[in-house]
């Protein structure tokens, strides 16, 4: 058996303004601009880079290039669920299990216990949803629903670069990626029972492909980020016009939403300033950006939320997660 070695900082906070201390705490800490200290667990595990992350009231979810980990809200006692993984990349979850694409290979359900696994699906898998009854994915050949049971593989719909999906009641949602021939994205939905794609918001010009969680939803409406544009978008869900959320911002990544507000990451531009770098939060009916994070020495790839805490990924090889205070 290997022999996995971690540097952990628990981190328990109480409202975002009165953060207990941390054990082991290194002097150097980072601190938000509300001055949350920003605290990274899951270092120097021997593996490559930390990608995609999920987060609920039984805790925080993760994927390394080879393996699923877990750890107790706030960042306590991670521990490796499952491992063998290819390309450990982006994830979903339910009240039991998780459900994690390893990039372009395969798609594979881990029991948040960490119990058995299982392989749902074999293809080029990008991305992944789940609802109460079903698993939801893209590859290359379009968009997929399994049941649970694994009784059965459908096709919902034939999508052209199909990238980052979520779902409702009635709908799954898909954001579109650009490739060599056609730099353009479409944001569409596809009834869950059947029937004809249907276009949120208009084509707009995309980066070939960033990561596979640039899509979000809720109640109300659709939000993406456009990593060229430097944008937050919003639309109706039933379709509309889109509306700018926040501009400017330097190669948004991947989102997540709370109640109240849309959680961001920026990867910062190729050759601009690492000051560029970091975590935003920005309020659902529009307003002022706030700075969860900012900075030479941020390093943000995948976010997440639960109650209390912001938690982001770096896909930096030898790097942990972070978490802070919302």
């Amino acid at each position: 058996m290997r022999t996995i070695s971690w540097m952990l900082v628990t981190l328990f906070v109480a409202g975002c303004s009165d953060p207990a201390p941390a054990t082991n705490e290194p002097s150097d800490t980072d601190y938000g601009p509300g001055g949350c200290p920003l605290v990274t667990f899951n270092e120097d595990v021997e593996e490559n880079a930390v990608n995609g992350i999920v987060a609920d009231a039984s805790g925080v979810y993760w994927t390394r290039d080879g393996s699923v980990w877990r750890a107790d809200p706030g960042g306590a006692s991670p521990e490796r669920l499952a491992q063998d993984f290819k390309s450990a990349y982006t994830l979903a979850m339910d009240d039991e299990a998780l459900y994690v694409v390893d990039y372009a290979e395969k798609l594979v359900r881990v029991n948040k216990d960490g119990g058995a696994t299982l392989v749902l699906a074999q293809d080029a898998i990008s991305a992944v949803a789940v609802d109460e009854d079903s698993v939801y994915f893209t590859s290359v050949a379009g968009l997929f629903r399994t049941p649970k049971d694994m009784s059965k593989i459908e096709s919902l719909a034939s999508i052209s670069n199909p990238d980052s999906i979520a779902v409702d009641d009635a709908y799954v949602y898909v954001r579109t990626i650009g490739n060599v021939e056609d730099l353009s994205g479409r944001t569409v939905r596809v009834p869950k029972a059947g029937g004809e794609i249907e276009e949120i918001a208009p084509p707009t010009p995309v980066a070939y492909h960033y990561f596979s969680h640039e899509l979000e939803v809720d109640g109300t409406n659709v939000y993406w980020v456009e990593p060229s544009a430097g944008t937050l978008m919003k639309a109706p869900k039933a379709g509309g016009t889109p509306i700018v959320l926040a501009k400017d911002l330097a190669d948004p990544v991947s989102l997540a939403l709370d109640g109240e507000n849309v959680y961001v990451t920026l990867r910062g531009k190729d050759g601009g300033s690492d000051a560029e770098r970091g975590v935003i939060r920005v309020p659902k009916e529009g307003g002022d950006v706030a700075d969860v994070a900012r900075g030479p020495r941020i390093s943000a790839f995948d976010v997440a939320v639960d109650a209390a805490h912001v938690y982001w990924t770096a896909r930096v090889t030898g790097a942990g997660v972070t978490v802070s205070c919302k």
